[in-house]
């Protein structure tokens, strides 16, 4: 079974936005359109999340999956800190592992749509999975930062950073609309779906369009350190959702979960922890934890590691 078999051709808008910014086209989304993408998207996201869990005849599975995510966001930072720390210095290195240990998003949406396009169901609780688990990863290295630079504010300081990432838009969208989508009665459900539903996906390719351009115009800065950046935004990432794939398999999480499990985990941040970065630890070089998550990883999960998750996944059902 070729690896590509499970790509969801949704992603060639990504590919045209990357392609435009290449050959220096004048393509540019309006900054208010992109934000206003942004918010649909993970609202929209919650939304579906919360219906799903409402309507759902059971929630089997929930508990190991999220025990997964939250070990991988205990033990990813650990070990991008043990090993760039030296190289990079302590602020790229927290900045890195931060991004890493955290979540994207986006391309959970792009694994889910894949999903629904290979007929492969996953549990509507995944939203608040992943939700959960866009958080730890990114206190967990800023206060490895703190420890290892103490100073008599260190527990102010941290206690700050984190209300700061708990406060920002993502994690209110993502829990507040999956709040909302649970609370919704049937009728209330099908009074937004046509908008939140129906048109996820048109709203999706034009998102991946805009990121495609800004994705672009991320990768010269990344490239300067090739060595480096293919370790750190490709192989380290396909190595953590293997693995991570690989544990839900062995706790008999459903496909479907397992799949997202090595999507998440595989995947980078670059929303909420460049932000909570860019707040916390000024010194660190963007061109690090901004570029690699969005001109590499990105680009490398939503054309290759999703399906490459979709084709392991469905492999080791056979074993």
């Amino acid at each position: 079974m070729s690896v590509f078999a499970g790509l969801d051709l949704i992603i060639l808008f990504f590919v045209l936005g990357f392609f435009s910014s290449w050959v220096k086209s004048d393509l540019r989304f309006p900054e208010n359109t992109s934000k206003f993408l942004s918010v649909y998207l993970l609202l929209a996201l919650g939304l579906k999340g919360g219906h799903q869990v409402k309507t759902a005849t059971q929630l089997d599975g929930f508990i190991e999956v999220l025990s997964i995510g939250m070990l991988s966001c205990f033990a990813i930072p650990f070990v991008i800190i043990r090993l760039l720390q030296k190289d990079l210095g302590s602020e790229n290195a927290t900045a890195l592992a931060a991004s890493y240990g955290s979540v994207s998003a986006v391309t959970f949406i792009a694994a889910h749509s894949a999903l629904i396009s290979q007929g492969i169901e996953s549990s509507g609780f995944m939203v608040a999975v992943m939700a959960l688990m866009e958080v730890p990863a990114i206190v967990i290295a800023l206060y490895l930062y703190k420890k290892s630079n103490q100073n008599n504010h260190q527990k102010t300081s941290l206690i700050r950073d984190t209300l700061e990432i708990l406060k920002g838009k993502s994690i209110i969208l993502l829990l507040g609309g999956f709040a909302i989508g649970y609370l919704f009665r049937e009728q209330e459900w099908n009074s937004v779906s046509t908008l939140f539903q129906d048109a996820f996906k048109g709203f999706l390719a034009l998102f991946l369009l805009d990121l495609g351009i800004n994705a672009q115009a991320q990768i010269s800065e990344a490239w300067k350190q090739k060595g480096k950046a293919i370790f750190v935004a490709l192989i380290l990432p396909l190595a953590h959702g293997s693995l991570f794939l690989l544990l839900a398999r062995f706790f008999n999480v459903s496909l479907g979960n397992q799949i997202l499990i090595g999507v998440l985990t595989g995947s980078a941040s670059y929303i909420a922890a460049p932000a909570a970065i860019r707040f916390a630890i000024p010194k660190a070089n963007a061109a690090f934890y901004i570029a690699l998550p969005l001109g590499l990883t990105f680009p490398m999960n939503v054309i290759l590691g999703i399906p490459y998750y979709l084709a392991l996944a469905q492999i080791l059902e056979h074993f």
